[in-house]
């Protein structure tokens, strides 16, 4: 009986001690692409913290005046909540930043095609 030569796995690759063995996945840390991206998010997380140890601070000073004003009419809660919608506008602002993914490029040129093929003109058929 012979072996039908599609089917023989090829041979095993030599061991050798002295040289390490590949890694299994590149090192993302190696790209400078995504390296760039890394730093940009992680300048954006720290620009964020930030802005909200800033809040919290103020905060709590007009807090400790109001407290020693008398405590009356509570209106710290007015800046709290001004600044508090700009602070969360500056967190949802962290995720809207993104770089497309390759589907979402791959979808938008598909539907750029399919406008630019409505939008050409038609030859008059007789």
């Amino acid at each position: 009986m012979t072996e039908d030569p599609s089917r023989v796995p090829p041979p095993l690759p030599s061991y050798d001690p002295q040289r390490p063995a590949p890694p299994l996945t590149p090192d993302p840390a190696a790209d400078p692409a995504l390296r760039a991206a890394a730093l940009k998010h992680l300048e954006a997380v720290k620009a964020f913290r930030i802005h909200l140890t800033v809040y919290l601070a103020v905060m709590a000073l007009l807090v400790a005046i109001w407290l020693i004003t008398g405590a009356g009419y509570f209106w710290p809660v007015w800046p709290a909540m001004g600044w508090g919608l700009g602070l969360g506008l500056h967190r949802a602002s962290m995720s809207w930043d993104r770089e497309p993914t390759e589907a979402q490029i791959a979808e938008q040129a598909r539907r750029l095609a399919q406008r630019r093929d409505q939008d050409r003109p038609r030859a008059i058929e007789d």
